[in-house]
C-alpha cells in the first residue's frame, strides 16, 4: 500500500460525510478508500474520525496532520462555528488521550488545534483551579496525570458551550461575578466537572452540558473536599 496522499484524504473525508449521513455503508466507504491504496484500517480510522469531529466526542486513533486539518477546514467551511466548536473538543480530547498513552507530545496537532481556535475569538484564559490531581494515584508510567485530569474543564471550548447553556453564576450558590465586579467580572467562572476523572478513564467522551457545570472558585474547592467529589445537590443542602 502507497503512502495517504493529500487527495485520497479529501476523498475520505467526503465518503466520511456521506457513511455519517447514512447516504452510503462503511463498507462501501472502506472499499473506495482501500481501492485508491489506503489501508483498511486506516481507511476505517478516516471513516470514523470525522463522525467523532462532528459530533464532539474522542476519538483515539490518529489522522496525519493534512488530514487533521483539513478536516477542520472542511468542518468550519460547511458546519460553521458550532461544527467547529464539537471538532475541537474532539480533537482537544484527542491530542490528550494520545499524549498520555504515547508519552510522546504532538506538536503539530497542537498548532493546528490553536490556529483554528483562534476562528472562534478564543483567548487564553488565566483561571486558578483547584488542585484536583492525587498524588497517590499512579497512571501510565507512574506519571501523575495532572494535565488531563483538569483538560475537561480547561478546555476552553467545552467551558464556553457548557457556559452557554448553564449561564456564567455559580449552579450552587448562584454567585456571578459580573453582576458584583462589573466588567472584571464578566464571564468569569470556573467549570467543573461532574464525574469524578479517576472513576471514567482516559476513553472518557466528555459532554460540555451533561459532564460539565458552571461553579464559583469557593463552591468547585468544595465539591473537591472529597474523592469522589461531593454532587451539586449535596453542596446545595450543606449550605446554610
Amino acid at each position: 500500500m502507497g503512502k495517504i496522499t493529500n487527495e485520497i484524504v479529501e476523498k475520505a473525508y467526503n465518503l466520511a460525510k456521506d457513511f455519517y449521513h447514512e447516504r452510503i455503508s462503511l463498507k462501501q466507504a472502506q472499499e473506495n478508500l482501500v481501492k485508491d491504496g489506503m489501508n483498511a484500517n486506516s481507511a476505517m480510522d478516516y471513516i470514523y474520525n470525522y463522525s467523532n469531529l462532528i459530533q464532539g466526542k474522542l476519538f483515539t486513533r490518529t489522522t496525519n496532520a493534512y488530514g487533521t486539518e483539513y478536516y477542520l477546514k472542511k468542518i468550519y467551511e460547511e458546519d460553521g462555528q458550532t461544527g467547529l466548536q464539537n471538532a475541537l473538543i474532539s480533537l482537544s480530547q484527542h491530542i490528550d488521550y494520545y499524549e498520555e498513552k504515547s508519552g510522546a507530545s504532538v506538536k503539530k496537532r497542537r498548532e493546528i488545534y490553536d490556529k483554528y481556535l483562534k476562528l472562534l475569538d478564543k483567548k487564553p484564559e488565566l483561571t486558578v483551579f483547584p488542585n484536583e490531581v492525587d498524588e497517590n494515584i499512579k497512571y501510565a508510567e507512574g506519571k501523575t496525570k495532572s494535565v488531563l485530569v483538569n483538560s475537561y474543564e480547561r478546555n476552553q471550548v467545552a467551558r464556553q458551550k457548557c457556559i452557554d447553556h448553564y449561564g456564567a453564576f455559580c449552579q450552587v450558590c448562584t454567585f456571578d461575578f459580573g453582576k458584583i465586579y462589573g466588567d472584571v467580572g464578566k464571564d468569569f467562572i470556573h467549570v467543573h466537572h461532574v464525574v469524578d476523572i479517576s472513576t471514567i478513564g482516559n476513553e472518557y467522551s466528555v459532554d460540555p452540558i451533561k459532564d460539565l457545570i458552571p461553579v464559583c472558585p469557593n463552591c468547585h474547592s468544595m465539591l473537591h473536599k472529597k474523592k469522589p467529589a461531593y454532587l451539586i445537590d449535596e453542596l446545595k443542602g450543606m449550605m446554610k
